[in-house]
């Protein structure tokens, strides 16, 4: 719900507030380091501790496939006027994000809560930056909003589907979801993201906010060790 809640307060700010270029850029940046630091630094070693090699490497070709199915779609089907794009990779990395959290959730309190706060994080600045995208096309208002809501609603969606399908599953099954989460995650930084930004503008503040959001993610993840 914490999650959930970052999407939806992305989509308001972003029915409220239209940001130039370098914002977009800035906040797109920012969400990418975000979502590469949580693949980094929390998902891999997770999936590399109870995991076996063919169930890894299965998991993330699978997540491979799909998610080039998906870009075989967007450029199938692009509206011009609209972000269709962005929107579509949003909401299935966000359907992805929902099932990541239970799996997290399911390998240790501790992975889960770290992965909820990370993609609350990263929700809030991916539903800003597509509802911003939707309001610079000159779209209808309650277009943007309505897709951010959706694409928000879609982690809920993710995580009490993957709540029951993942109860009492193995380590291994939970290792190839986690792997396969991370494939989804990195299209999402690759293609959708940092494509975006890198289009809308070449900036070093774009660039600082890219290090800056893999640096509190870090951050997060170092005192919440602390504490333990």
């Amino acid at each position: 719900m914490i999650a959930t809640g970052g999407g939806l307060l992305g989509g308001i700010l972003a029915s409220l507030w239209k940001p130039g270029v370098k914002a977009r850029s800035a906040l797109q940046h920012f969400a990418a380091g975000v979502v590469l630091a949580a693949v980094a630094s929390d998902l891999i070693p997770e999936v590399e501790k109870i995991g076996t090699p063919i169930g890894i490497l299965g998991g993330f070709a699978a997540g491979g496939i799909v998610m080039i199915g998906l870009k075989w779609l967007i450029l199938k089907f692009e509206s011009r006027k609209l972000p269709v794009g962005l929107a579509a990779a949003a909401g299935f990395d966000t359907l992805m994000d929902g099932a990541i959290i239970s799996a997290g959730f399911s390998t240790g309190q501790r992975l889960g809560r770290l992965l909820a706060i990370a993609l609350a994080i990263e929700l809030l600045f991916l539903t800003l930056s597509v509802g911003s995208e939707f309001h610079k096309e000159k779209s209808k208002h309650w277009r943007g909003l309505a897709v951010t809501t959706g694409i928000s609603g879609l982690l809920v969606v993710g995580a009490i589907s993957a709540s029951f399908l993942l109860r009492n599953v193995s380590e291994g099954t939970l290792a190839v979801v986690l792997s396969f989460g991370a494939a989804a995650l990195i299209y999402l930084i690759a293609e959708e993201l940092l494509v975006e930004a890198i289009e809308a503008e070449e900036s070093l503040f774009s660039t600082a906010m890219l290090f800056a959001g893999f640096m509190v993610l870090i951050s997060l993840k170092l005192v919440a060790r602390s504490d333990e």
